[in-house]
Parts: structure tokens; C-alpha cells; sequence
């Protein structure tokens, strides 16, 4: 498939294309792992108790509210569980959806800017792959929905740039999108591609859309439609709203580290790296490239220089915060995408007349070598961890399938056909997922709390109130509805505050257990040693009844 063909194609059918393939990268099978521990059930629990307390507005956790982000992404959670029930797909549903509709955004972007179906193809082949997207995608997070409805806004602003007929509703569509955005995730939801389309007037020193009524009446519907909620809100809970929802979401984030071995200056960098694997070693050519268009003013150097200013426009407020985490940046990726795919197209337009490009084949051979790494890598860890994995099988079938793809790199590339080359690289993503789907028995008693909770179910079936470790509390709460407590021995307590009780010191530990005779804990090692400590010479008997995953179900009795 070459250029030419590209061009017979009506753009309907590559969307066609993208969407089925999407489907099958970003949605197919979302309902074979459970739904995992600890954010995941924390959006979805919160979902489902906007449901139960018929509070469609007002996010939920621990039968009380919390302000950690707005409401909209909460609110599709609940609509979802209450139409099709609560299943893992489900749940997973808008993520995955929107994580769908963000490669035919970028798709129609990249278009918008460079009128080149190869270059649009390529930019969505490469977001749909790459694997920040697809764990992002298939996660019960705001993230996907925040930074596609941001990604639509932007294209609006690149439509409004780029058409004069189409301008003033691009302006408009573009604030109600920016107001969507605010309702998902908060402010950033404007200032994203506010900054984005400020630092492009001015590299062209001409404040277009300044100028434009359009303007003035897309920010009155920006306010219409994202400040009643904020509104409401505060006349309904007054100075906790102020202080969660302000404070706490946006300012402590600026100020205080929630992870500080993230707080460095080179973590961004390194993801903006890293997150696009399988595509990453193309960045080296395409910075060349790309700086190299803009030094010689090139027709294509205004748009690129558009992608560099929505890459800074998510970083100048990423960047100096304290807070970082790798989701934070997630909204400028789109770009990176088409950055990556403006250099690919252009590289496979120039091989295709000197019959080779020492770029693509270079990063070709690069990637056979970094998966021949892989394969004995994995090997090597396969081996050392057997007792926690239970059989080489997986590993095997993995290192089968990464090995044919560098053989398919390898071959391609030697035939100097680059673009089938490039295909080969959807191989590692879609083996990738495979492998993972087929390492569910192994990984999800690690990283879910299911398991665990139905034998916490069938030991006790008191429904008493359960004390858990920090990290699996909202597990625990999302898979047996019971009340909960939290020991965590000297710990600060969660970022955003839970309405349970938090047990950070020994007395506090024991004046809970008095309360109650027989108490149920479900709690990771550390915890374990823990109480057997704080119990050590007490009259209490500690039972270890199950283990699975890291986590111990421990009965304990008042003698």
C-alpha cells in the first residue's frame, strides 16, 4: 500500500479501517482482567455510588462526596453501570470509546494540517499503538476522556486557523469543547488549548481569533456551560468544595509532590520518549527533520511549529508542578503522533525515489536488536522469577511472536519496503496485549483485589467492617461494600481525604480493635509484621486465613 493507493482511498474507508482496527487494539477483551487496584476501582466505586445515592452531579466515595475531579467523567461511569450493569467491560467502556474517537481526531488533525491521507493514516496507526495510549485506553481512568475532548478543542482551533469559511464555528466548538474538558478534569481543560493557540498567534505575531466575534461568544458559552456546575457546588457544600476541589485538585498538585521520586526534571522527557513505544527510536530523524523544515520556512513549518507549541502548551503547566504523573502529559501526544508520522511520510516520499532511506533503516535494525533484547531478557527473567509466574509456556509464545516480527523488520527492510515495514511494528503492540490476556491467571491476584475479597466473603459473612492496607482499600470496598478502615503505620493519609477511619499509629490500631470482638483485616506483608507487633504480649489471636497476591486475610480476636 503506497501513497497512490492511499489517495485512491476515500477518507470514510481508512476511518473505516482505523475504527475496526482501533476496536480491536483499545476495546476487544477489556472484560477478561478485573478491575484493578487502586485507581481503578476508586472511579468506578465512586460511579457506583453516584448511582446508588441517585447523585448524578456529585462524585461519591466511601458513602460521602468527594471533589477529587469534576463530575462529567464520573457521571458517563454511572450512566453506563446503570444502563448495562457493572462488568469489567463496561466499566472500561468510555475509556475505550474515546480512546477510539481520539485516532480518528488525530487522523482528522493531521489532515487538517498537512492534506496528506498517508501522513493522517500514519499519525493515528502510531497513536492507536503506542503503548501509553493503549494502557490509558484500557483503563477506568478520566485521563482518555479528558485528553481527547482537549484533542477535539484543539482541532477546532487548527480548523479556525486554517479556514476562513469554517472559522467562526471552529471558534465556538472549540470553547464548548475547552468547557467539556474543565468538567472533566478541571482547569487545565481550558488552558491547554488556550496556550496552545496563544503561542501559535504569537510565532505568527497575528492574533487572529482576537479578533473575531466568534470569539467572545464561544468563551460566554464556555462560562454557560462550565460554571454552574462549579456554582451548585458551592452553594451546596460551601468551603470544602473550595478547599478539595481547589486546593487540593489544583494547587496542592502545583506545590506538593503526591509521588516524589517522579519529581525531577527529566520524567516528562523520558515519557514523551518511552510512552510511544513501539515508535521511539524514530524521534532522533524526526527531530532533525522537523527542525530542519522550520529553519528553511518550508509550507509546512507553521503547522509544525503548531504541534511544538501544543507539546509546550501541556508542559509550561505540567512541567513546574510538583505533582507529576505520567497521565498529566497524556493530551500532548497526539501531536507527538503526528510529529512522528510527518517524518515517516516524508522518509518513505524520498525513499521511494532514491530507493532507500538510511533513517528508516537504521531505526529498523535498531528495533530488531532492541527485540532480539527483549526475547533474551525475558528469557532471563522468566527463569529467575518460574516459582511466581508457574511455567516458561508464555514467555515462549511471547519470544516466538517478537521474534517473527524481527524477522518481518528484517525482511521489509532489506527489501527497502518501508511502509509494510512500519506495519510490522503493529505486531509488538497487538503481541504485547495478547501476552497479557494470556498472563491473567498469573498477574491479576497481583494487581486486583477479586480474588481476595471472595474468600474475605465466604470466611466472614458477617458484613462487619473490614481494616485493609492502604493500597487495597478501595478494592476490598468495591468488592464487598463493606465498611472499611485503613492501617498504614506512620502514613500521611490518602491525597484526596477518605471519609473512614485511618489508623497511622499503634494506639490508634488498638483502640479499633477494641471495638469489636472478632475484626477481619486485608493487608499486604508489611502490615502483617505490623500487627503481630503491636499485638505482641496483648490479649489477641491472630488467625492468617488466605493469602493471595501479596494480600492476607488475618482474623483477629479479642481473648
Amino acid at each position: 500500500m503506497d501513497k497512490t493507493i492511499f489517495d485512491k482511498l476515500s477518507h470514510l474507508k481508512l476511518v473505516l479501517m482505523l475504527l475496526v482496527f482501533s476496536y480491536f487494539m483499545l476495546m476487544f477483551g477489556n472484560s477478561i482482567v478485573s478491575l484493578t487496584h487502586p485507581d481503578e476501582v476508586f472511579y468506578i466505586q465512586s460511579a457506583k455510588e453516584m448511582v446508588q445515592y441517585n447523585k448524578w452531579f456529585t462524585p461519591m466515595i466511601f458513602d460521602d462526596i468527594q471533589f477529587e475531579k469534576p463530575f462529567l467523567a464520573y457521571a458517563l461511569f454511572a450512566a453506563a453501570i446503570k444502563w448495562f450493569g457493572l462488568t469489567p467491560f463496561v466499566a472500561r467502556f468510555w475509556p475505550a470509546f474515546f480512546g477510539i474517537v481520539g485516532v480518528c481526531i488525530t487522523y482528522w488533525i493531521a489532515w487538517v494540517m498537512f492534506e496528506k491521507k498517508r501522513l493522517a493514516f500514519l499519525s493515528s496507526l502510531i497513536i492507536s499503538t503506542s503503548f501509553i495510549y493503549l494502557a490509558l485506553a484500557r483503563a477506568v481512568l478520566t485521563d482518555m476522556i479528558f485528553s481527547v475532548i482537549v484533542a477535539i478543542s484543539i482541532g477546532f482551533i487548527c480548523m479556525a486557523f486554517k479556514s476562513e469559511r469554517h472559522r467562526n464555528m471552529s471558534i465556538i466548538l472549540a470553547f464548548v469543547f475547552a468547557a467539556l474538558a474543565v468538567l472533566t478534569k478541571g482547569l487545565l481543560g481550558f488552558l491547554f488549548p488556550g496556550a496552545a493557540a496563544l503561542i501559535y498567534m504569537v510565532y505568527k505575531k497575528d492574533f487572529l481569533l482576537f479578533r473575531q466575534k466568534a470569539t467572545l461568544l464561544g468563551f460566554l458559552l464556555f462560562l454557560l456551560i462550565s460554571l454552574p456546575w462549579h456554582i451548585v457546588m458551592y452553594n451546596m457544600h460551601g468551603q470544602f468544595f473550595i478547599d478539595e476541589y481547589f486546593g487540593n485538585v489544583h494547587l496542592r498538585r502545583v506545590l506538593g509532590a503526591e509521588h516524589r521520586r517522579l519529581d525531577n526534571w527529566y520524567f516528562y522527557f523520558a515519557l514523551m520518549f518511552a510512552g510511544v513505544l513501539p515508535w521511539s527510536l524514530f524521534w532522533f530523524p524526526t527531530i532533525k527533520k522537523v527542525f530542519s523544515e522550520i529553519k528553511n520556512k518550508t509550507k509546512e513549518s507553521d503547522w509544525l511549529i503548531f504541534l511544538i507549541g501544543w507539546i509546550t502548551s501541556v508542559l509550561i503547566f505540567t512541567q513546574p508542578a510538583a505533582s507529576k504523573l505520567a497521565s498529566y502529559i497524556f493530551p500532548l501526544f497526539p501531536s507527538v503522533a503526528i510529529l512522528l508520522a510527518f517524518y515517516l511520510d516524508s522518509a518513505i516520499a524520498r525513499a521511494a525515489d532514491a530507493k532507500k532511506s538510511l533513517g528508516l533503516m537504521i531505526c529498523g535494525y535498531a528495533m530488531v536488536a532492541v527485540l532480539i533484547g527483549v526475547i533474551i531478557g525475558g528469557n532471563i527473567a522468566g527463569r529467575m522469577y518460574l516459582n511466581v509466574i508457574g511455567s516458561l509456556h508464555p514467555i515462549l509464545i511471547a519470544s516466538f511472536f517478537v521474534a517473527l516480527i524481527a524477522c518481518l523488520i528484517t525482511f521489509f527492510n532489506l527489501r527497502r519496503q518501508y511502509l509494510l515495514m512500519l506495519f510490522s511494528y503493529v505486531g509488538i503492540s497487538a503481541t504485547l496485549l495478547v501476552m497479557l490476556f494470556f498472563a491473567k491467571p498469573y498477574i491479576e491476584p497481583w494487581v486486583s483485589c477479586k480474588d481476595v475479597s471472595q474468600a474475605l466473603n465466604k470466611i466472614d459473612t458477617t458484613n462487619s467492617r473490614v481494616l485493609a492496607s492502604k493500597f487495597y482499600v478501595r478494592g476490598v470496598r468495591f468488592y464487598t461494600d463493606r465498611k472499611m478502615a485503613v492501617i498504614d503505620i506512620a502514613g500521611k493519609g490518602f491525597w484526596s481525604p477518605h471519609p473512614i477511619p485511618f489508623l497511622s499509629t499503634d494506639q490508634m490500631v488498638i483502640d479499633y480493635l477494641n471495638e469489636e470482638k472478632v475484626n477481619y483485616a486485608v493487608v499486604k506483608e508489611g502490615n502483617v509484621q505490623d500487627l503481630y507487633r503491636i499485638l505482641k504480649d496483648r490479649s489477641y489471636k491472630i488467625e492468617n486465613l488466605f493469602g493471595i497476591g501479596g494480600k492476607y486475610i488475618l482474623r483477629i480476636t479479642k481473648l
